[in-house]
């Protein structure tokens, strides 16, 4: 009876045991990806053609996880979808449209200049100018002899005519036609100044969804005011994309209009829009 008792009591002691060191154990958390969740709604923006939105989440997501391995899937992801774009736009030869994409490719791709020799080699055969042709005279034939022609015999004097004197018409003083350009309305341009300086802030910033807003009022002034547009950058790349954009919009505008677009490169100056007016208007 007690070797029983020994054991009953040996069993519930290992029972407790047991039971203790379960309460003692916490659960354990799974670990978040935040990168995976942030990742997420870059791809939702890739589905939707948003590319420039897809973009700033490339930005941040460099920022937030800068050595993160998984960012150059990303980017060259990113880089396809605007080639594929740059390939549509060239197939509805919208041109512009184009080469603006083609830059933001090369952008993604520094180290791989080799992906986008296909687009660059397409846009390089529809940019080439065509020559005109040149008329040529058809040659003279050495047979033939010069046609003589007959003299032609002097006609007679016509009979003088007395100058009849008259009164001049008077002289209808007009008054000048009021200027048209402050008829107009403008977006960001000062009607009144020789020309408008515009800060691109967004351009350092790689924010291209406010580039592109700003650059809608610029287009609009540009096509209304006939304006010359000075774009003063720190790397002639970024030159091309923003004219690449500002032509884009001009051309939808009006597309019989072509700008007056000046590359003005300097490091120092932060970049920024110098829009002339037309002095005519």
């Amino acid at each position: 009876m007690s070797y029983f008792i020994a054991r009953s009591v040996l069993a519930c002691s290992l029972l407790f045991i047991l039971s203790a060191c379960q309460s003692t154990v916490k659960p354990v958390a799974p670990v978040l990806d935040e990168f995976a969740v942030a990742e997420q709604l870059f791809d939702t923006y890739l589905a939707a053609k948003q590319l420039d939105l897809a973009g700033q989440q490339l930005v941040t997501l460099r920022d937030q996880f800068a050595d993160e391995q998984r960012l150059a899937a990303l980017q060259q992801r990113l880089a396809s979808a605007w080639l594929q774009s740059g390939e549509q736009a060239l197939q509805d030869a919208d041109v512009d449209t184009a080469s603006a994409a083609l830059i933001q490719a090369k952008r993604l791709l520094p180290q791989a200049p080799a992906l986008t020799e296909g687009l660059s080699a397409a846009l390089a055969a529809v940019q080439a100018p065509i020559a005109e042709p040149v008329a040529v005279p058809p040659p003279v034939a050495a047979d033939k002899k010069p046609v003589q022609k007959k003299p032609v015999a002097p006609s007679k004097p016509l009979p003088k005519v007395q100058p009849s004197i008259t009164q001049p018409a008077p002289v209808v003083q007009t008054p000048p036609a009021p200027a048209v350009r402050s008829t107009l309305k403008a977006r960001l341009l000062d009607v009144d100044a020789p020309y408008t300086v515009v800060p691109m802030p967004m351009l350092n910033a790689r924010n291209n969804h406010q580039l592109g807003r700003l650059l809608d009022d610029v287009a609009a002034d540009v096509v209304r005011f006939r304006a010359a547009v000075s774009i003063e950058v720190a790397d002639t790349r970024d030159f091309h994309w923003v004219a690449a954009l500002l032509s884009a919009r001009v051309k939808k505008l009006d597309a019989s209009f072509k700008p007056r677009l000046q590359e003005v490169i300097r490091s120092d100056t932060p970049a920024q829009l110098v829009i002339t007016p037309n002095k005519l208007l």
